[in-house]
């Protein structure tokens, strides 16, 4: 690590943001906490988080962020102009797993226009960290990018940024409101989570519909609506989709 975590204060509070990583859920609570803590080592004016189920992050849409401070007006323009097309820090997040200044991503960023650069520059400034985490087999990946102050060496919490970014991936993995897979889940009403719950259980059509005191063919327009919605042709495909986007438990 860099100079600034060889005093024994910050490595202390280094592997006490480790441990709080690994006893955390994903509910926001704990990533409220999480958060806070590591704005005490990396003393960042803001920061988020970019969510994926892919090995690669593949950012497409505002619901795969988690926001602490970045302005909503440029993250509204990033994606109603394909930022993330050009994005230097996210093109080199893509193909690197180590921490890095956004100055050593700018170097590589030949695809980023005069625009791009220019209102980046107005609403996050010149001055930040990023670090990537991309999963093996179905873990997905995650993308950390915060904003430092432009009187810090962003180079001197690279070291440190390593070194957590792996710790706060795996939260994103486990039970909660900000689980990867709840977050792009699909918009399922709560009458379609009821008959998908009935049809776990192992009830019929019929069965659903005295249960929930509706008609078999309103029973049947719900299974219409949730095999569209995750892209599902049965019973058994929707509840072990459903169950891996975390909208149905066991």
């Amino acid at each position: 690590m860099a100079s600034t975590f060889h005093s024994r204060k910050d490595l202390v509070k280094l592997l006490e943001l480790a441990q709080l990583c690994i006893k955390a859920s994903s509910n926001k609570d704990d990533v409220d906490q999480v958060v806070a803590l590591a704005r005490s080592i990396i003393p960042f004016s803001a920061l988020i988080v970019c969510l994926d189920n892919t090995h690669a992050l593949n950012l497409s849409e505002s619901r795969q962020l988690i926001n602490y401070g970045y302005s909503e007006e440029w993250i509204e323009l990033y994606f109603q102009r394909s930022f993330q097309h050009q994005d230097p820090v996210l093109l080199q997040s893509q193909c690197q797993d180590q921490a890095f200044t956004w100055q050593d991503s700018y170097g590589h960023g030949r695809q980023a226009t005069a625009e791009f650069h220019a209102l980046s520059r107005d609403f996050l400034g010149s001055n930040g960290l990023a670090c990537a985490a991309n999963g093996r087999g179905h873990k997905g990946s995650t993308l950390i990018s915060m904003v430092l102050p432009d009187s810090l060496p962003a180079e001197e919490y690279v070291g440190a940024l390593d070194y957590l970014v792996p710790h706060l991936h795996e939260i994103f993995n486990r039970p909660g409101e900000l689980n990867r897979c709840s977050l792009m889940a699909p918009d399922i009403s709560r009458r379609e989570l009821e008959v998908l719950q009935w049809a776990k259980e192992g009830k019929s059509n019929w069965d659903i519909s005295h249960i929930l005191s509706i008609s078999e063919r309103t029973v049947k327009f719900h299974f219409g609506n949730i095999f569209r919605k995750l892209d599902v042709i049965n019973r058994s495909q929707a509840i072990a989709k459903a169950m891996h986007y975390g909208v149905l438990t066991f």
